[in-house]
């Protein structure tokens, strides 16, 4: 286990200024979730709402994993003076965001939606405008690993249907402002939650919208560590892709339908399922063949 721990750092290690830029924004915002995420336990205060610690630790995770993931792209790039443009604006524009969430929290108020005063909806303004340039940074990573990707095969698919998907899931966040907006426009409160229609779980479809590039990631690199064929390797990754797929697609369909996650129509929760089957069939697969010994190859990445 030791080995593989080493395997997978040696693959996403910053190596660069521009890696570690990165690296240590990611470890800033997480050491803040993880702080915050204590600071929920001692307090009891509710979890959910408009003010909770939730947001600055889920945020402060969400975004650390992010800045953590896009180093690992960066470790497949060439080494350019401009990557500091999508370096720099998901690096800091993250750690913006994560500090006005949190500011917010910390003086007892609603970080979205809120436009109580001049304040409140400065931080609201600031907080889209900076969410608009942390998707500019992820087209740019997208775009730049379309054409000039220098790790493996499968590194290359996790990356870019990863970086796809946190695109997606950018656009049902905008969907989610919009909704909040409208609420507060038609109420004059802050909204508690977010839905689509009746009861659609946005924030699930948003969250694993974020996140397949992690599922992806580690799989892509566990494949490059087992003593696999290449052909064997791109098949397994396609197989994790459209497992992956399936189970996004399907809460997502289900939360544009106003439905709760838990009560999909019967199409969509065969389709969910065979997506978590797919995932969990692929995820066994590779780690079985690390775990067993069968061997050890680079990690997928250039050194």
């Amino acid at each position: 286990m030791s080995e593989l721990v080493r395997q997978v750092w040696q693959a996403v290690r910053p190596v660069t200024a521009q890696q570690r830029f990165l690296w240590w924004c990611g470890t800033l915002m997480l050491a803040s979730g993880a702080v915050h995420g204590v600071v929920a336990l001692v307090d009891w205060a509710p979890w959910y709402g408009a003010v909770s610690w939730r947001k600055p630790t889920v945020f402060g995770m969400s975004f650390g994993i992010l800045a953590w993931s896009a180093v690992w792209i960066m470790r497949q790039l060439p080494v350019r003076r401009w990557g500091w443009l999508p370096v720099g604006l998901l690096g800091a524009g993250s750690v913006a965001e994560i500090a006005m969430v949190t500011t917010q929290r910390w003086r007892g108020v609603p970080s979205h939606f809120n436009q109580e005063t001049g304040f409140d909806a400065g931080i609201w303004s600031a907080m889209g405008n900076i969410v608009v340039l942390v998707a500019l940074a992820i087209a740019i990573l997208l775009v730049w690993s379309l054409v000039r990707f220098e790790g493996t095969t499968v590194a290359r698919i996790a990356v870019v249907v990863g970086l796809l998907a946190i695109e997606v899931s950018g656009y049902i966040g905008f969907g989610m402002a919009a909704e909040g907006e409208a609420y507060v426009d038609a109420t004059g409160r802050v909204p508690e939650t977010i839905v689509f229609g009746a009861a659609g779980s946005a924030k699930l479809a948003h969250a694993i919208g974020m996140h397949g590039l992690q599922v992806l990631g580690l799989l892509a690199i566990g494949l490059g560590m087992a003593a696999l064929p290449k052909g064997t390797q791109a098949k397994v990754m396609a197989a994790a892709v459209t497992g992956y797929a399936a189970v996004f697609g399907a809460v997502a369909a289900t939360a544009y339908a106003g439905r709760p996650w838990t009560s999909p129509s019967a199409p969509v929760a065969v389709l969910g399922l065979a997506g978590v089957v797919a995932l969990v069939a692929v995820a066994g697969f590779v780690a079985a063949r690390l775990l067993g010994g069968r061997g050890r190859a680079r990690a997928g990445v250039v050194s």
